[in-house]
């Protein structure tokens, strides 16, 4: 039996795993809390585990959406950058997403949101981002004030986010299609 070719098991050639991605973004994430000052990864553990429902009925690959879920606040809690990501192997496609997701200094949710627009990947895993920082239990462990705030907050989001995307499958309302 013929040994397989040395660079075929060479880790360097191969793209990190899910549970590379996982161990990684624990890494990361470790000593940082959440609002309610809970271990942070938690977060993007319960996006991953929703991503992993939704990403199929959504039309885009689940292993990639989970990747990129797990991994959508490394770039804006770290000093991790989007070259780093796409340096150790991860694939454009999540790379891509994971961009997409990073909310720029100085940047308008508007903006921010229409990037997440543009990219299927980004999208599904934002609505389940959304979805979980908007979780009523997790809000209920909040001061109320807070509480509603962020509710309001998300609820916008969600609702631009729905807008954004509705605005660009609708066709041109001159009726001169999509020019740019």
């Amino acid at each position: 039996m013929a040994s397989p070719p040395a660079d075929a098991a060479a880790p360097h050639h191969t793209a990190p795993s899910l549970d590379d991605a996982i161990a990684f973004a624990t890494r990361i994430h470790t000593g940082q809390t959440d609002k309610a000052g809970e271990e942070y990864i938690g977060h993007p553990l319960r996006v991953m585990a929703t991503v992993a429902r939704t990403a199929g009925p959504a039309g885009v690959d689940a292993q990639a959406a989970q990747i990129a879920a797990i991994l959508h606040d490394v770039v804006e809690d770290s000093e991790t950058t989007i070259a780093d990501l796409a340096a150790a192997g991860y694939p454009p496609a999540v790379v891509a997403a994971v961009d997409a997701l990073s909310h720029r200094p100085d940047e308008s949710t508007r903006d921010y949101l229409a990037r997440v627009a543009a990219d299927a990947l980004a999208v599904v895993v934002k609505r389940a981002d959304i979805q979980d920082n908007s979780d009523p239990g997790r809000l209920g462990r909040l001061p109320a004030e807070q509480a509603e705030r962020l509710a309001v907050r998300y609820a916008g989001r969600r609702a631009l986010l729905d807008d954004l995307l509705l605005s660009a499958q609708r066709p041109a309302a001159d009726g001169g299609g999509d020019q740019e």
